[in-house]
């Protein structure tokens, strides 16, 4: 089903051990985990500004629920925008550039001197944000060998975590130093650094070449592109050539997302990103808030506990990356998502003896929030990412863009109800929205989500059309 030969007794690309790529492969990889980054620096800087732009500009909780999800509308409209025209004209140039909206409208955040600026600038700045998130994914599902990819995917989100340690330190060191005498000053720095970290990454990618799936594709269909699909597989091993598979060579058509029995993968993940994102991003957006509310008293001290278990939580992300090609995708999310609920359940019965009021609410919030981060990172978390191996690569970024926009109703959700439940209800609505949430994502991977380890493009297009996916997969 489309697999490119080229002479000279070529080896087998998706067989290769990834660390038999070459310092090119490894550039690319870098480049693309740097768009988790820069999102999940956004998301937790925007939640530490609101601790300090709420009291000065007087918001109420819907209006700060708006300003956190005012980014995610952008979100949706920028992936479901970038993902086909990358299908069409290519990944590279858009990859470049699509942060451009994340340095100039981050920067230009930090002098907003309203809410209606402050909303429509971070509505910008999520377009660009939007756009990597169906172009960044795609292009290490579709530059990894299928027999390590999900090594490649699984430790590309882990900087998401890193971002998250950043991000928190970050706002920690700011707090330290402003936050006391200029808290004005101190959320416009938090939101305008951003601007920096865009720039940097725009830098890096312009050295990064075209996908070489897609570069075959095209190819094979006749067309004329610019960067030849063997040249770039000969650069990532080092010189040598190397059979591949491109996946299914046919022209791009948003009917491939639901040829045979796909669709049922299709809205299997038009509804799993939706409400996982509910318990990512209630807790994600909110860590600060929600951890100063339950004990931590300070800002600085809720900064500081929320990098704390963000960095003990990273292990899960690797936890992840080793065994993602052993144990698999689905038994991995399975496992994270049922263990996220419990635990949050368990802090609802805590809540309700009124520990968190105690002495002790320091170590039960630290360990609470340490087991949920961990689990969402070696568990549900790396699926946002490796679930772009799942679409053929003539749609790939097409499908991958427009279950972000679906993932973005989610996480607006969880931005805009999460400051009013915890008004209106109390801290025990956030723990039974969060854990009722992840648990639902339990039993519905268990019912309908698919194995890819270990397949190819190919491989992974027949699975998923023939519905051999959750329980209805064969048993082997």
């Amino acid at each position: 089903m489309g697999n490119t030969k080229y002479p000279n007794n070529s080896i087998n690309y998706d067989d290769i051990p990834l660390r038999m790529l070459g310092r090119y492969f490894w550039l690319a990889w870098f480049t693309a985990s740097m768009g988790q980054f820069v999102d999940a620096y956004d998301t937790l800087i925007i939640g530490a500004a609101l601790i300090y732009l709420m009291p000065l500009w007087h918001l109420t909780p819907a209006e700060t629920g708006l300003l956190a999800a005012s980014a995610f509308i952008g979100v949706a409209l920028g992936a479901v925008v970038f993902g086909p025209i990358a299908d069409r004209m290519g990944r590279r140039l858009l990859y470049i550039y699509d942060l451009i909206f994340f340095v100039v409208f981050g920067a230009l955040s930090a002098f907003a001197m309203n809410f209606w600026q402050l909303f429509i600038l971070r509505f910008l700045l999520g377009i660009g944000i939007g756009g990597d998130y169906s172009l960044s994914p795609t292009m290490v599902a579709e530059y990894a060998p299928a027999k390590r990819r999900g090594f490649a995917l699984a430790s590309m989100n882990s900087f998401w975590g890193i971002g998250s340690v950043v991000g928190f330190l970050s706002a920690y060191g700011m707090a330290v130093a402003w936050g006391n005498t200029n808290p004005d000053f101190t959320w416009r720095f938090m939101l305008g650094s951003e601007a920096i970290w865009g720039l940097v990454i725009i830098l890096l990618r312009m050295g990064i070449l075209e996908s070489p799936r897609w570069a075959a594709l095209q190819q094979q269909l006749g067309k004329k592109i610019k960067e030849n699909a063997s040249e770039v597989v000969k650069k990532m091993t080092g010189g040598k050539e190397a059979s591949f598979d491109p996946g299914l060579i046919k022209k791009p058509s948003i009917k491939d997302l639901f040829a045979g029995k796909m669709w049922i993968t299709t809205i299997f993940l038009w509804v799993w990103w939706p409400v996982a994102d509910i318990a990512f991003y209630g807790s994600n957006m909110y860590t600060p808030y929600i951890t100063k509310g339950l004990g931590l008293t300070t800002p600085q001290l809720s900064f500081l506990a929320s990098a704390l278990y963000w960095a003990i939580a990273l292990l899960g992300y690797y936890t992840t990356a080793a065994t993602y090609d052993i144990l698999g995708r689905r038994f991995v999310t399975i496992l994270g998502s049922t263990i996220m609920g419990i635990d949050m359940f368990v802090g609802l019965a805590l809540y309700k003896l009124g520990l968190f009021s105690t002495s002790l609410a320091f170590p039960l919030v630290m360990t609470l929030f340490t087991i949920y981060y961990y689990f969402m990172n070696f568990g549900p978390g790396p699926w946002t990412v490796a679930m772009a191996e799942i679409w053929p690569t003539r749609v790939r970024a097409t499908g991958q863009g427009l279950a972000a926009m679906f993932s973005r109703f989610g996480a607006a959700f969880a931005s805009f109800y999460m400051p009013i439940i915890i008004h209106q209800i109390g801290y025990d609505g956030a723990f039974i929205l969060l854990g009722a949430a992840i648990l639902f994502v339990a039993l519905w991977s268990y019912l309908f989500m698919p194995e890819t380890r270990g397949l190819t493009p190919s491989q992974i297009e027949q699975l998923v059309t023939e519905g051999k996916v959750g329980i209805f997969a064969r048993r082997r």
